[in-house]
Order: structure tokens, then sequence, then C-alpha cells
């Protein structure tokens, strides 16, 4: 009996085991959604073949010891001269003694960002940091095609892998339409970062810009006793006293982890997402059709590379202003382009369908030649 028992352990392999290490510089945006989020999920998808071990953390650890056994160690979205230290550190310490290699993450550009944008002067004094680092990686992770084009500069192995939600945070999806009383306003929503508008002191100092048209807030300032505005995260200067006068709601920036739940129970009517034309939002992902369609609600977006996908797509602010109106008027149309975005987005939707945290896996063993 002990005999069999034996030979039948020699018989059984051990599956292979896959350990991820990420270094978060964002936990309130990308970093979540594209490391945490995949990061918990993981371990439950193990099976007999493969088995996953993740930790993610933000704080560096010099102790080249501790990375014996991990298979990547992946530094998300650094930009710092102390990013670059720890870079540097990694390659002199860590690597000659466990040969693990790094792996930079990316969800954004940071290069030639627009300078309406709060965040450029920060980036701009850091993008030799963030080129050099791109360089030295051994694999790159980035979001979408645009942003694998912008950084084959500096790197020619990168892999894309595609945002999504996590559908045990942001639950099962339904038309908002469904409940809707007609009697009510209609809700309009935008949600996003601050980084969308100039800031008041930029415009002081007569830097213009930002990704709503002039036209489109004229529109929002005198529809706001006709349609429900909700702004979500941030606003723009133009509408303070709007805000002010409680005409238009504001919503102050909600924790990343509290953000799904805050916005579904909005239930919005219809959604907007302007975009200004140039590289910096070309290169873009497509998050706001995947929560917009999660909310429940049809969109309506700018004609540019993160939306071309979707149904009603715009080129100008008076035509995303009509398409605003249709959707207003007519409840079946509401419908009919949430159906048809949903169906657009849904292959994609959420990591736990359509095998998209293995295709997750795989995409980081792409870049080594290997698979599961």
């Amino acid at each position: 009996m002990v005999k069999k028992r034996k030979e039948v352990l020699k018989r059984v392999k051990k599956p292979a085991q896959i350990n991820f290490l990420s270094y978060l510089a964002d936990n309130q945006g990308c970093g979540t959604i594209r490391v945490i989020y995949p990061f918990i999920l993981l371990p439950h998808q193990s099976s007999k073949n493969v088995k996953f071990s993740t930790q993610y953390q933000s704080q560096y650890i010099s102790s080249p010891g501790y990375y014996k056994g991990y298979t990547f160690a992946q530094f998300q979205r650094s930009a710092t001269q102390e990013h670059l230290n720890l870079f540097l550190h990694f390659k002199k310490e860590v690597q000659p003694k466990f040969k693990i290699p790094i792996i930079y993450e990316i969800d954004d550009m940071l290069i030639n960002i627009p300078e309406f944008n709060y965040a450029s002067l920060y980036y701009t004094q850091n993008e030799e940091h963030v080129k050099r680092m791109i360089g030295m990686a051994e694999g790159v992770v980035v979001s979408t095609e645009k942003l694998k084009e912008v950084y084959s500069e500096y790197n020619e192995k990168i892999e894309v892998i595609p945002n999504h939600l996590p559908k045990f945070v942001w639950g099962d999806t339904y038309p908002a339409h469904i409940y809707k009383d007609e009697k009510k306003k209609i809700k309009i929503l935008w949600a996003g970062s601050m980084n969308h508008f100039p800031l008041k002191e930029m415009k002081k100092t007569g830097i213009e810009g930002g990704d709503f048209g002039g036209k489109l807030m004229d529109f929002i300032r005198k529809t706001s006793d006709k349609y429900e505005w909700i702004f979500l995260g941030a606003n723009p200067p133009e509408l303070q006293s709007q805000i002010k006068e409680k005409k238009i709601k504001f919503i102050p920036w909600i924790n990343i982890f509290q953000y799904p739940s805050a916005v579904k129970a909005l239930e919005p009517d219809i959604c907007i997402a302007p975009l200004f034309q140039d590289e910096f939002n070309e290169c873009k992902s497509n998050i706001k059709c995947l929560e917009y369609s999660a909310m429940g609600a049809p969109g309506v977006y700018t004609d540019i590379r993160p939306y071309k996908d979707m149904t009603l797509k715009s080129n100008s602010d008076e035509e995303m202003i009509s398409y605003i109106e249709k959707l207003a008027s007519d409840i079946d149309f509401r419908a009919k382009v949430w159906n048809s975005d949903y169906d657009i987005v849904e292959p994609n939707l959420f990591w736990e369908e359509n095998n998209n945290l293995k295709k997750y896996v795989g995409s980081y063993l792409k870049l080594f030649g290997q698979r599961l």
C-alpha cells in the first residue's frame, strides 16, 4: 500500500506557479483597475495545471532575498527620479541574484501632455525618467494599441492588455431606462478627473483648452433647468456659478472602491464623454464606454480612437448636442443605443468573463516567448 502511494506521488507533476509582484504608483485609478482587481481575482483562477500568486504594494523592498520565487516584478506608472532609483537598485542588486524581469505597466501617455492638463508640468519635468525606465524594462504592458505605437520608440517588447471592469464590484448590468419615470427630469452624467479641464489659475495665465467645447458648455448652461446635469469627480470652471446656485449637481471625487455603486445609484439616463482631438486623448482607453455601459446608460462620445466602435460618435459640439437631445426625447432610442453599446463592449466588459484573465496572464508570458 505504501509502495503504491509512493508510485502515484512520483507520477504527480507539480502545477506551474506564476508569481506576480507589482509596485503601484497609482492606487486610486489605473493601478486599481489594471493591477489590484486582476490580482485579487487571479488566485481564484488557479487550476490543476497552473497556480497564481499575486502581491501588490507601494513601498519598495530593498532586500534582494525578498524577490526569490517571483516570476515578474512590475512597476506601475513609475515616473520620478525616486522611481528610477528603485529601477537601478533592482537592476544592480536583485537581478544578478534572481533572474526576475522588470515589467513597466502604463495606462496613459506620460509624454507631450497638453498644457491645460494640470499634470502636464509634473510629467514634463519627469519625461526623461519615464523614457529611461521604459527603455530599461525587459517588457512593457500598455492598455491600447496607440500607446504601444507611442512607446515603441523606447522599447520593442510591448504587449497590450485592454482595460476591464471587475464584475464582483460592479455587479450585474441592467438598462437604466427600464425603471425610468418619464415625469422626472432626464439625468445626464459626466464622470472624470480634473485633468479634463484647465484649472482656474491656468485660465488666468491665458492657458485655454479642455475636453469640453464652448458650444457644449453653453448648451449645458442653457439647459440646466430642463435637464438634471451631474458632474462627478470634477467640473469645469465655466460652470461654477450654476453649481453654486445648485442648477447643476456636482459630486466630489469618490474613492475608487465606492465609485461603481455610487454612479450606478445615480441611474443616469444619458452619459457623455467629450474629448479634445489630440494624440494624448488618442492614447486613452475605452474605460468610459465600459463604465457607462455597466451603468445601463447610452453614451454620446467624441469620434476619437478610444470610442471608435461606439454607437453615437460626434465630430462637433453641434453633433453631440443633437444626439443628447434625441436621446433625451426618446426612451426607445435610449434603449436601442444602450443595447448596441452593450453588445459592442460585452466581450471586454468584465475581467471575470470571456477568458479575459487568461488573456491577461498570456500577455505577460508572451513578452518572454512563453504561453499558458
